[in-house]
């Protein structure tokens, strides 16, 4: 693969960035009052935040730090294991809160890397109102010991114009249908374009692709690529050409795109292939081994994980709610967009099986991430 490419791409494994990105120019809801100042005599002072903008929650906490004298000092990641690349070139002890998603997370626990530190439950009330996949997530699980409290959740369904459109078809596969050509527009995701069509042509376990399945999966990118307008730098971008017209349909979006739509009197419609499906996301908040104010961070979660600050995360966000009553208070136009029924279910259903990643490193005959990045490229280039 050729080295800049290497260089700039392979951190983006687990890269959930442009979700991130599109939610910078949304506008946030009005700070939540604060709690009562909290007793304990350790709370106040810094507290080190390294994860995604917009989930370190700086609008829906501000008078909270306010009243506890907590001084919240946020950075960004720019890429899921970025937080890893940090944590091992001089960041151990700086770090306090992260916000790992379900696959990176996971991925990281099960191989035995240090990063987070198990969670004193007792310390968090408030996740005890979590609905229960993620009161039992199995991917913040291990040994007995839990390693995040789940924040925002969500899918990447499609998303169309019902103007044009009935209804998606049933195999991601099929918009290689002339009938799409000049609707179509796609994220610059290698991750979730290669696992959807890996999905499509039928392999066992999308996220585990051997060099052929690999071949395989871009050749039928490769069937609908006459049929996409542009590649979307984020899912602003796709939001914006969908709200132009100049494409009906995003493949792989995001369910808030349609709220935009709204926004901007343009109705838009999320569906799935019926036969394929799509696949979900999850963030936590998470501890990092050696933080330095872990009583502030302990405050922190608690407190964003009250059903009213998980209400107002989530609509910020246009993402799912993952405290049970904060269901409740969230605008049914919002709530509406995701698959409440999964949350509901021991384990997560789908939500908690499902990987979309693939293995930083060869296993066996199972490629790795920076393989799905080199074909990606291959794709945009052809």
């Amino acid at each position: 693969m050729n080295e800049l490419v290497k260089g700039i791409l392979n951190a983006k494994f687990t890269a959930d960035v442009t979700r991130r990105h599109f939610v910078q120019g949304a506008s946030g809801l009005a700070t939540l009052a604060a709690l009562p100042s909290l007793a304990s005599a350790e709370v106040g002072g810094p507290l080190n935040y390294f994860g995604w903008d917009g989930e370190h929650g700086a609008n829906v906490a501000k008078e909270f730090l306010a009243s506890n004298n907590i001084q919240y000092q946020p950075s960004f990641q720019s890429s899921g294991d970025e937080a890893l690349t940090r944590f091992n070139t001089g960041g151990r002890g700086t770090i306090d809160l992260l916000t790992p998603n379900k696959d990176f997370q996971k991925t990281i626990l099960a191989a035995g890397v240090e990063l987070f530190q198990p969670l004193d439950m007792a310390r968090i009330p408030n996740a005890a109102g979590l609905f229960q996949a993620f009161r039992e997530a199995p991917w913040l699980i291990k040994d007995g010991q839990v390693y995040g409290v789940p924040l925002i959740w969500g899918d990447e369904p499609c998303v169309y114009n019902p103007a044009k459109w009935d209804a998606m078809p049933a195999k991601y596969t099929d918009f290689a249908d002339p009938k799409y050509q000049g609707e179509l527009v796609v994220l610059d995701d290698p991750f979730g374009n290669i696992w959807l069509f890996a999905k499509s042509i039928g392999a066992e376990d999308p996220s585990r692709l051997t060099a052929a399945q690999l071949e395989q999966a871009v050749a039928a990118l490769m069937t609908v690529k006459p049929n996409i307008v542009t590649i979307g730098a984020s899912f602003a971008d796709m939001a914006d050409v969908l709200v132009r017209g100049d494409a009906s349909i995003g493949i792989g979006g995001w369910a808030y795109q349609a709220q935009i739509g709204k926004e901007k009197g343009v109705e838009l419609k999320v569906a799935s292939p019926a036969t394929d499906g799509t696949y979900y996301w999850s963030d936590s908040y998470a501890i990092a081994l050696d933080a330095p104010n872990v009583d502030n961070a302990y405050a922190f979660i608690d407190f964003m994980t009250s059903a009213e600050s998980n209400a107002a995360i989530a609509a910020e966000l246009g993402s799912g709610c993952t405290v049970e009553k904060a269901y409740e208070l969230t605008d049914p136009g919002l709530r509406d967009l995701f698959p409440y029924d999964y949350v509901r279910q021991p384990g997560g259903g789908i939500l908690g099986t499902q990987v979309v990643f693939p293995p930083q490193e060869p296993d066996g005959d199972i490629v790795p991430a920076s393989a799905w990045v080199e074909a990606w490229q291959a794709f945009k280039l052809a």
